[in-house]
């Protein structure tokens, strides 16, 4: 069976790194292309660490760098979490020294196009998709989206709103209008899906550049959570993305009319059920926790052990 074709979209980010590293370990994906958003640091930052991440990895893989703020709204970002750097100063190879880095909408336009991406997983603010899907609508569709964002729960950066939705709200009220075939893996269940100290002490990871970085972006989580809620632990938010993209079996999902709030106050970035919605998005309810920590440990484990050439 070939693997699956996806293109992601990230705002690099201690989260979304490992996401990368979980995309990379997992022969049922194919990663056709990456672009960047300005989310949990500015679109400098993130874009540098996307790069040093390639490096990193040994991988070929078009970079582009996309929106710098949100469709509307206030920009806010990530900093007091992720750190000024987007990785807590994790250390990751050297950004390579190239030409300028291409626009998020030609590698987003030539995956979809040229590439024929089955899924585009989107691990931050909907800023470049939601730009694509106004501009091109076709262009997605033979491909699903599946995004990490929103809440229809308690939220992390207010009680009504999880951090990408409230980061652009407009670009998520213009993805849920759109008709993309949408699906959404939100806090409801990736707050229960977490890397805890036991784990990593039994992961064994090797003494590789890879697993540097693995383990210092797990272990600079621990602390960033350990000071946001006083708990030690490594929650896999944007992991739960990719998995969902290649094993949807490990997630139970409803199909779901949604409204997202694209005003300032008390309700930016809320994320609730509106019957009167035209499209039905799958949303994600539940999961299986403990297999989704098991298989990501495994797989980016393997993926560390591995020193690549440009390592």
């Amino acid at each position: 069976m070939s693997a699956l074709r996806v293109h992601i979209d990230t705002d690099p980010g201690l989260d979304d790194l490992l996401a990368l590293a979980f995309a990379l370990a997992s022969p049922e994906l194919s990663v056709e292309g990456i672009t960047t958003v300005a989310g949990n640091a500015s679109i400098a930052a993130v874009t540098e660490n996307a790069l040093r991440f390639m490096t990193l990895a040994g991988a070929q893989i078009p970079v582009g760098a996309g929106a710098d703020g949100p469709l509307a709204l206030t920009r806010i970002d990530a900093a007091s979490f992720h750190g000024a750097d987007g990785r807590r100063g994790v250390p990751i190879a050297d950004p390579p020294s190239r030409t300028p880095v291409e626009s998020a909408r030609d590698v987003l336009r030539r995956s979809l196009e040229a590439r024929r991406v089955e899924r585009v997983i989107a691990l931050g603010p909907l800023t470049n998709i939601a730009a694509r899907v106004t501009d091109e609508p076709d262009l997605f569709a033979d491909t699903q989206l599946v995004w990490m964002g929103g809440t229809l729960g308690r939220g992390n950066v207010t009680r009504a709103a999880e951090f990408n939705a409230f980061a652009d709200p407009r670009a998520v009220r213009v993805v849920l209008e759109s008709g993309v075939r949408l699906r959404v893996v939100g806090l409801d269940v990736t707050a229960r899906v977490a890397v805890r100290a036991g784990h990593l002490e039994a992961a064994g990871f090797a003494a590789t550049p890879r697993a540097r970085m693995v383990d210092g972006a797990l272990r600079a989580l621990f602390c960033a959570e350990r000071a946001f809620s006083g708990e030690p632990a490594a929650y896999l938010h944007d992991p739960c993305a990719v998995a969902a993209a290649f094993a949807p079996d490990l997630f139970e999902f409803a199909p779901l009319r949604l409204h997202a709030c694209d005003e300032e106050g008390s309700e930016r970035g809320r994320l609730r059920v509106d019957a009167a919605a035209r499209h039905v998005a799958s949303y994600a309810v539940a999961a299986r926790e403990a297999e989704l920590t098991a298989l990501f440990l495994k797989r980016v484990t393997e993926w560390a052990s591995f020193v690549s050439v440009a390592s």
